[in-house]
């Protein structure tokens, strides 16, 4: 992978101003704590003497993400572009509708494509339908690259869904009160971890074969997971 770009002084304090003007979906993950949610810059204040990034309290997060005072953390979004971006820093501060993020030394711009990852709405399914059976799963987030799924159950059968293995599936989702289906001709197992909590297994596939309606069918869709996601995220 090519060497990141750096962003410092005030090309990244433009840059913090571009992301709280442009409401940038900013995913946020607190390392050691399995915490990754999504958020955006609400601005940028001085706390116990220093000056911080204020972030809009992160959705899907774990309440115990108050007490992660000095937690380190990685946050990532991308730009219009779908260029990836990548900061490092440290929490200051948490109360239940803010966090506070030290104000970091630099951002890192890499120049290569990158699909951001979405919760879709609630009852957004995948539905594989194949010689090995039919299955339905829930659906954790969607990118214009590929799905995170999840079945109800603790079901997993190695045979059937074993990493590399390639699947026909159907996105079902509900749009303006409408049920809207996208068909993904193949998609690429490429991930299988089983979730300790639940017994359940996660599964990331990676879209392979699609066709040009799709993508846009499907771009269109992560495009309104996004838009719904803001309105949630008011400023209250």
């Amino acid at each position: 992978m090519e060497d990141p770009e750096i962003i410092a002084g005030n090309r990244m304090l433009d840059l913090l101003d571009q992301l709280k003007r442009e409401r940038t979906i900013l995913n946020l993950n607190v390392l050691g704590t399995g915490n990754e949610g999504l958020s955006i810059l609400l601005g940028r204040k001085e706390v116990n003497g220093s000056q911080c990034l204020m972030m809009d309290f992160p959705a899907g997060v774990r309440y115990d993400i108050l007490y992660a005072h000095g937690r380190k953390v990685v946050i990532q979004f991308t730009d219009k572009n779908k260029i990836h971006y990548s900061l490092r820093s440290v929490i200051e501060g948490v109360s239940p509708r803010i966090m506070y993020i030290l104000l970091p030394k630099e951002i890192q711009r890499i120049q290569r494509r990158r699909f951001f990852r979405i919760p879709p709405p609630v009852g957004t399914k995948v539905i594989i339908n194949d010689d090995d059976g039919k299955f339905e799963f829930n659906v954790i987030d969607i990118s214009e690259g590929g799905v995170l799924i999840s079945h109800p159950a603790a079901f997993h059968d190695d045979r059937k869904f074993f990493q590399h293995a390639k699947k026909t599936l159907i996105i079902v989702y509900r749009e303006k009160g409408n049920i809207q289906m996208i068909k993904i001709n193949k998609a690429e197992i490429k991930r299988i971890k089983r979730i300790l909590e639940t017994g359940c297994y996660n599964y990331a596939l990676q879209f392979i074969d699609c066709g040009r309606k799709e993508e846009n069918d499907i771009r269109n869709f992560v495009y309104s997971c996004q838009r719904r996601f803001l309105e949630e995220r008011q400023i209250r």
